[in-house]
């Protein structure tokens, strides 16, 4: 009788799918309907139903239906859980306007939940021809890093997609203090796109490596105010390591006279950080000379 209520559970349970997929495209639909066909399935957690949640899945994403995106991935994720990490990353890739919150905290979690599996997905589409699939393999791959990703990181950082360069960023950041992620962060500051140049900005400074600091400064002058801002926000990130370095409070002095006022805010802000380390590093001088 199992396997005979298993069966009728799930021919239950394909219609009820097709509803909620229909549903999520009708504006007229009544939504609080749709939301108890979602959890029902949610609680299902039916492995017979994956195949038709991925068709429906990939049916949003084509359709542009960032909504419908969202809440089939949901279910897919909890009925396949790491079994899904491809046909949800597939969907993520594709920008449809939303900020993708829970999506993303799904993927990385999945990936870190089994870092090997997740390499094996997601290595070929690392380097593969779709670059929105790209650009998305490489960002999850910061959540299940491995030291032999810098060869394929340092490739990418040449990838003529902006997109792509920027989710290198972000994954080097995964890298820590490894110092051929650090000089691929820094050769990143000369990156064509103001976009990339913040990333690798916020990376450097999260890592406060003391010889980054030379290359920061440099950007002190660039063309472009938010990449300026983020040079403030970036020393003032690194103040520990140097509070009384001349050098970055002359750097810190031109920006706070800087002819944009969020340039200006950032380095006050910058200013106040660094004589807060000063402080700190004067008060403990004594302590340690008693």
């Amino acid at each position: 009788m199992d396997g005979l209520e298993d069966l009728r559970t799930v021919d239950d349970l394909t219609p009820r799918l097709d509803e909620l997929a229909a549903g999520l495209t009708d504006p007229d639909c009544d939504l609080d309907d749709l939301a108890e066909i979602e959890e029902e399935l949610v609680a299902a957690r039916r492995q017979e139903l994956i195949p038709y949640l991925e068709r429906h899945l990939a049916a949003a994403v084509e359709a542009g239906d960032w909504y419908a995106r969202h809440v089939l991935a949901r279910i897919l994720a909890a009925t396949a859980g790491r079994t899904s990490l491809e046909a949800l990353l597939r969907a993520y890739s594709r920008d449809l306007g939303d900020d993708q919150d829970s999506l993303s905290t799904t993927l990385h979690v999945l990936a870190q939940e089994d870092p090997a599996a997740a390499r094996e997905i997601l290595l070929p589409c690392a380097v593969g021809n779709d670059e929105d699939l790209r650009r998305a393999a490489i960002w999850l791959l910061g959540f299940a890093p491995e030291p032999a990703d810098l060869d394929l990181l340092a490739r990418a950082a040449l990838d003529s997609d902006e997109g792509i360069r920027s989710a290198v960023v972000g994954t080097l950041g995964s890298h820590g203090a490894e110092p051929a992620a650090v000089d691929l962060l820094l050769h990143l500051l000369d990156d064509p796109s103001p976009q990339v140049r913040i990333s690798a900005l916020s990376s450097l400074g999260f890592l406060r490596q003391p010889r980054t600091l030379r290359k920061i400064r440099a950007l002190a002058n660039d063309e472009n105010p938010r990449v300026r801002a983020w040079v403030a926000i970036a020393l003032g990130n690194s103040s520990a390591l140097e509070p009384a370095d001349p050098a970055t409070s002359a750097v810190l002095d031109q920006l706070a006279a800087d002819a944009d006022p969020y340039v200006r805010d950032q380095a006050a802000e910058a200013r106040q950080r660094k004589l807060l380390h000063s402080g700190r590093a004067g008060a403990t001088g004594p302590c340690r000379a008693c």
